[in-house]
């Protein structure tokens, strides 16, 4: 049995992915992976469905959501898996290994490969842990803001293992392969300076310094365009360094790497209640 989060919220069986229905069932399952083994109050589990006043009958709509969802797990044999959803006063809790988790995987792997001297060693346990992503986090969960933060978190942790994988290859020698890496990702975040900045030093090492150069320039529009702003201390360094056409030490990835610290992805990603409203009280 697997719970996953990196992708569409859903529950995988030896006989296939439980029908889980609805989003707001998917968000309620989402809510509770994301503190799992925690008592998870009512009132958080109504913001992470709801995004304005919910309705009237917004506890009883959970509960039945509850309900369905331990029929669901009882068909899969859950409670063989160590797994099961309690109920602890006016909070659920979902109880389970959670290795049974693909985001508690994922964070297992990134912080087993921050710490490995050998950069192969974390080149295999960053791919291992990229691979558990089968499309954006959190996917096919009501679009609340509760929810749509936690996913933006689990994103922001898996652009970091991005960069660091990169890195780690470049600290093998292989700057085609660190460029590879970083292109789509700063293709498809442009915005994000740490991606293009690491783009940059990967092909300048390559040997393809005009890449680099152009890559600076397109980033430095886009964020003029978009934001308004000039581009900040790395990715000008990084320009800086293709100027000259010299490589910086690549100790500086590893040291950059290294000093990240755990990666604390179920702290990120807690699902949090707002201050009720004056009509919610």
């Amino acid at each position: 049995m697997e719970f996953r989060l990196l992708g569409a919220v859903s529950v995988a069986t030896e006989v296939g992915v439980l029908p889980l229905g609805p989003a707001k069932r998917r968000s309620l399952l989402a809510a509770l992976l994301l503190r799992p083994n925690h008592p998870v109050p009512v009132d958080r589990l109504t913001a992470a469905l709801w995004d304005h006043e919910p309705p009237l009958r917004s506890r009883g709509v959970i509960q039945g959501h509850v309900s369905r969802l331990r029929v669901l797990l009882a068909t899969a044999d859950a409670e063989m898996f160590g797994v099961e959803l309690l109920t602890q006063g006016t909070a659920y809790v979902l109880r389970m290994p959670e290795s049974l988790l693909d985001a508690h995987r994922f964070e297992e792997l990134v912080t087993l490969a921050r710490g490995q001297r050998a950069p192969a060693d974390a080149v295999a346990m960053y791919q291992e842990a990229l691979s558990l992503w089968q499309g954006p986090a959190l996917t096919g969960a009501y679009p609340s803001q509760p929810l749509q933060a936690a996913a933006q978190a689990l994103e922001e942790l898996r652009l970091a293992s991005v960069e660091s994988l990169a890195g780690a290859w470049s600290r093998m020698g292989e700057h085609a392969r660190a460029a590879a890496v970083l292109r789509a990702e700063a293709g498809a975040h442009p915005l994000r300076e740490s991606l293009s900045a690491a783009l940059m030093r990967a092909l300048q090492r390559a040997g393809r310094r005009t890449e680099a150069l152009d890559w600076f320039h397109r980033t430095r529009r886009l964020l003029a365009d978009e934001l308004g702003v000039d581009p900040g201390k790395e990715l000008a360094d990084a320009y800086a360094m293709a100027l000259r056409g010299t490589d910086e030490s690549e100790q500086e990835d590893g040291g950059r790497d290294a000093g990240r610290g755990p990666v604390g992805a179920r702290a990120a990603v807690t699902v949090t209640s707002p201050a009720p409203s004056p009509a919610a009280v």
